[in-house]
């Protein structure tokens, strides 16, 4: 009797799907709680209940609802088979999207967990590559879906693909050309997000906080966004300032016309102040120089590299050599000139002068 009475609406298919997304969401809840806290695998876990559960129990109610439409109204060809196949892909695109997004929530600690033999330039720059493939994989599950239930067939899309590069030639070279050149900067890599880039030609700098397709988003030093597209990348230089391997230091000094006989001291303890500093480079060049007679000073020159990269650290040793310039030349008894001018007044003149 209870047969006879489900068959008919053939009820099973909702209250099969409901039971099954009840069970997926405890499964989920059950196994993503029991997973290290703060792992990549629970945050996964965890995300996927809602999306998989509706997805489940859509399945169900839709696939039921398709076989209860008029054959004259819908013409479903495979009894609704059709239609679970749609809400089946789209429940799978929601979940990448899902995951994606929890991939954005802990970016560097998840990037961490599952690249941790990297350092952390690439391991972000992996992790990124990572978050854009689940993006495409949702665009391509929808678009074959999509094509699947539309029935489209090779020679359909040998025409679109016809239609598509009249529309390159007629307008849409911006696009691809963005979209290839922010492709090439995945493959060749000339940065990565986190590096501080220079663009000379257009005037441009700040530090790379998203590669997408079509533009790069960089943090100007002012801390103001800047988006910029990927084509400018391929043709015009870029300066990584990221990958300095050491940054260099060049102070210019002067002193007095009248301590040019101290000059051979002062360069000679620059010299061993740069040879015993600990944040010096012995392995690069250093140097201290006389360069040349200015006109109210004698000018010379100080050329070292520091140990790191970081222009914090550089900006750190820069002012250390300052202060020991000065505290040098302080202790010769030299003296560093400052531009002055003299003004006479008309009463001071000579009469040569007034006449």
């Amino acid at each position: 009797m209870l047969n006879d009475f489900f068959l008919p609406l053939q009820l099973q298919i909702p209250l099969g799907g409901l039971l099954l997304s009840m069970l997926s969401w405890l499964l989920l809840e059950v196994v993503g709680r029991r997973c290290r806290p703060r792992s990549l695998l629970r945050g996964l876990l965890l995300t996927s209940r809602l999306s998989v559960a509706a997805t489940c129990l859509l399945v169900g109610l839709g696939w039921w609802l398709a076989l209860q439409l008029d054959p004259l109204v819908v013409n479903l060809e495979r009894d609704g088979h059709e239609v679970r196949e749609l809400l089946v892909a789209i429940g799978v695109a929601w979940t990448l999207v899902r995951w994606r997004q929890e991939l954005q929530r802990d970016r560097e600690g998840y990037a961490q967990e599952i690249l941790p033999r990297l350092n952390e330039k690439d391991r972000l720059f992996l992790y990124d590559v990572i978050q854009k493939l689940l993006t495409i994989s949702v665009g391509a599950i929808l678009a074959y879906e999509v094509m699947q239930q539309l029935g489209v067939s090779a020679a359909v899309l040998i025409t679109a693909g016809g239609f598509g590069a009249a529309a390159v030639g007629f307008g849409a070279q911006g696009v691809v050309s963005n979209s290839l050149s922010g492709l090439s900067l995945y493959v060749n890599r000339p940065f990565i997000v986190g590096d501080f880039i220079e663009i000379p030609a257009h005037q441009l700098m700040g530090t790379v906080e998203q590669i997408s397709w079509f533009y790069t988003q960089l943090r100007s030093p002012d801390r103001q966004p800047v988006y910029v597209p990927n084509i400018i990348f391929t043709s015009t230089p870029v300066v990584n300032t990221a990958a300095i391997d050491n940054r260099r230091l060049l102070i210019q000094f002067s002193v007095s016309y009248d301590d040019r006989p101290l000059i051979t001291a002062i360069v000679a303890e620059l010299e061993q102040m740069l040879a015993d500093h600990p944040m010096v480079d012995q392995a690069k060049l250093q140097a201290v120089h006389f360069t040349g007679y200015g006109a109210s000073s004698l000018d010379l020159r100080l050329l070292a590299h520091a140990c790191s990269s970081e222009i914090t650290e550089a900006w750190t040793l820069q002012q250390d050599l300052l202060l020991r310039i000065g505290d040098v030349v302080e202790r010769h008894g030299a003296s560093m000139p400052f531009p002055t001018r003299t003004l006479l007044l008309p009463h001071q003149l000579s009469p040569a002068h007034t006449s």
